[in-house]
């Protein structure tokens, strides 16, 4: 498949004929279906521009389901992707998640009706990253000298010159607010959801957002549902089980490219024209 002959072009249009045929297997032709599958890339602009043309370019009378793999990116475009998906869908919003839906991808997976999740799935905090650090890091810094202050008041100048030093109060309160528009975009996306009654939407945002210490742990189905209910959280179906399936034909071919011809695969929109092929040089 991948000798120099062949075009880049057949090559993709053997790739989405494949997976046609897994979605013809499944039988989820009834959906409208989407992809985000980008292992290279953070969810931006693009992404939400590309799904949006493609939820958009006919009138379906379906309900959409996306397929993710993606470890986050901006929550502005991922809340944008979820509520489009959310408004345009006729009666459900299903997302399948065959490996990781992280971070902002968590936050495109809280509007959704449907969950379909395996054993290898995985969401997580989704908690803002800047510049690689959480958006939260900083104020936990300033609360932990603040204890270590009360612990050793004797090293209390040390600690102070410390923090003048490094801390810029204006980082701080722009952190802070990054965080809180994160919460507000997952309270927006669970309201209407018929949840546990246990759990709120506020809370629930609240969670998803401040009450993980890790920005990579692993929320897996079983903690899904403890969160979400069974009614939102699905396990064992077709929508999970062709998740799976078009990930690791995709993973795959994600491999060979960048073997073969030194570039990364991206799969982002409908199952036409979702390919973009990126060189790894640049």
């Amino acid at each position: 498949m991948f000798k120099d002959k062949l075009d880049d072009n057949v090559i993709k249009s053997k790739i989405s004929d494949h997976i046609n045929n897994i979605l013809n297997n499944y039988k989820l032709q009834r959906y409208h279906v989407i992809f985000l599958f980008d292992e290279h890339m953070s969810i931006s602009g693009f992404h939400s521009d590309k799904i949006y043309q493609e939820v958009t370019k006919s009138e379906s009378d379906k309900d959409i389901l996306i397929f993710i793999e993606s470890g986050g990116g901006q929550i502005e475009p991922a809340y944008l992707i979820s509520k489009t998906c959310k408004r345009l869908a006729k009666n459900k919003f299903l997302v399948s998640i065959p490996r990781r839906a992280k971070s902002a991808a968590t936050l495109i997976s809280l509007g959704a009706t449907e969950l379909h999740m395996g054993l290898l799935s995985e969401l997580g905090p989704i908690d803002p990253q800047i510049n690689g650090f959480p958006a939260l890091g900083l104020a936990n810094a300033v609360e932990k000298i603040a204890e270590m202050t009360e612990k050793y008041p004797a090293a209390s100048d040390m600690f102070a010159q410390c923090l003048t030093s490094n801390v810029n109060v204006r980082d701080l309160g722009y952190f802070e607010r990054i965080n809180e528009s994160a919460t507000q975009y997952a309270i927006r996306l669970l309201n209407g959801k018929t949840l546990p009654e246990s759990q709120t939407s506020e809370e629930l945002a609240d969670h998803f957002t401040n009450h993980y210490k890790d920005h990579s742990f692993v929320i897996d189905s079983d903690e899904a549902t403890n969160l979400l209910g069974a009614s939102v959280i699905k396990t064992g179906t077709d929508e999970y089980d062709a998740g799976n399936a078009i990930y690791e034909f995709l993973h795959f071919q994600d491999i060979l490219f960048s073997v073969f011809k030194e570039k990364n695969m991206r799969f982002v929109g409908g199952t036409e024209n979702a390919i973009d092929l990126l060189d790894k040089s640049k």
